[in-house]
């Protein structure tokens, strides 16, 4: 069993690559000379209501300029036949979507276009990727789950290359595995892989400036990670033009704001989270109305802040978290101290009783 700081650590890790692989895609889509001419537009975070009813979230969309759209899930798939059940039934809303976001709206959502037809595209780890495909296939044949879907979606795989530091996104046609359809275009993600011995990268350093303005994907982001980005930079900003050290008083739904005018996405019930998680690091104390704050330093650097915070959730300091708290601590702790001292003043002099001797 992975221990509390293993688990932690895996889902940050978990959530922050999958941020680094939905950039790769926009900078895919929206930074290359020459795929950028085809697309209307890029969606991070799609959601809105798919034909049978619910709200369909996949991991971004692409809408181009042509009228049709690609869809992209990135999936861990399991070995249960649970997960694969699940995911067939995600990718075959995707299938049917009749629309797809064209801009983001003010204040939330999206203006939506008509699109002629969809293409799923599945992401999974690159050692899982062939097993996937399999899987995928045989269900399609065997009409497990209802999964009937008028395109095949094309599954590929990922990874890191430390080395390189680069991701990879690999293709393998086997067991049915389509390419994405170009619908005609030229160029295309289908002439890409084709050019590319169906193999693309995007090297990490392509993808620094996303990473300052692309902090989230459409995932609700775990604890740790969101009290990363808090610590980091929505509480210094809520804080700003003062700098720590210092008491802050915050609410949820500010911060929230903050973060879906600065990144595009903002959920109060995830910045709740992320306060919890610096609750219980002794950084954070929830009050009546929202939440005390004491801001200071707590790593060397920005790189170190989510290994000091686990840290400190980890070890479940006790005591006062504030300034303010210290100082009203103290004082309680002085009056205290000051009646005792009275309490034993009195009682040394006091008389003794007379007794009944001689």
């Amino acid at each position: 069993m992975p221990s509390d700081r293993e688990q932690l650590l895996r889902e940050f890790r978990e959530y922050d690559t999958k941020v680094d692989i939905v950039s790769a895609f926009e900078v895919y889509f929206c930074k290359s000379t020459s795929l950028a001419a085809t697309v209307a537009h890029f969606e991070r975070f799609p959601r809105y209501r798919a034909p049978d009813g619910a709200i369909a979230t996949p991991d971004f969309t692409v809408l181009f300029k042509d009228g049709t759209l690609l869809v992209g899930e990135i999936s861990r798939l399991a070995r249960a036949e649970g997960s694969l059940e699940s995911l067939l039934h995600q990718l075959g809303r995707y299938d049917t979507l009749t629309q797809a976001p064209k801009e983001s709206r003010a204040g939330g959502g999206h203006e939506l276009a008509d699109v002629e037809t969809v293409d799923v595209f599945v992401l999974v780890p690159d050692g899982e990727s062939n097993a996937a495909i399999d899987r995928i296939d045989q269900a399609i044949d065997e009409g497990r789950f209802g999964y009937a879907p008028r395109q095949r979606p094309t599954v590929v795989g990922w990874s890191f290359d430390a080395a390189g530091s680069r991701y990879i996104i690999k293709y393998d046609g086997r067991s049915n595995n389509p390419r994405p359809r170009n619908h005609g275009r030229n160029p295309s993600l289908a002439s890409w892989l084709q050019g590319n011995h169906d193999t693309l990268t995007c090297p990490a350093k392509s993808l620094a400036p996303l990473k300052v303005s692309r902090r989230f994907m459409n995932d609700r982001p775990p604890g740790l990670y969101m009290a990363t980005i808090l610590w980091l930079d929505a509480l210094p900003a809520a804080a700003s033009p003062q700098v720590p050290p210092l008491d802050l008083k915050v609410k949820a739904a500010n911060l929230a704001e903050y973060l879906r005018e600065s990144y595009g996405w903002g959920d109060v019930n995830a910045v709740n989270i992320g306060l919890e998680f610096l609750q219980r690091g002794g950084l954070v104390r929830q009050t009546a109305d929202g939440w005390a704050v004491e801001l200071k330093e707590v790593a060397s650097s920005s790189g170190e802040v989510h290994a000091a915070l686990l840290r400190r959730y980890l070890a479940k300091p006790r005591g006062p978290v504030t300034a303010a708290d210290r100082k009203q601590a103290a004082e309680r702790a002085a009056r205290d101290r000051e009646l005792r001292q009275l309490n034993e003043q009195s009682q040394g002099e006091l008389q003794p009783l007379p007794t009944d001797e001689g």
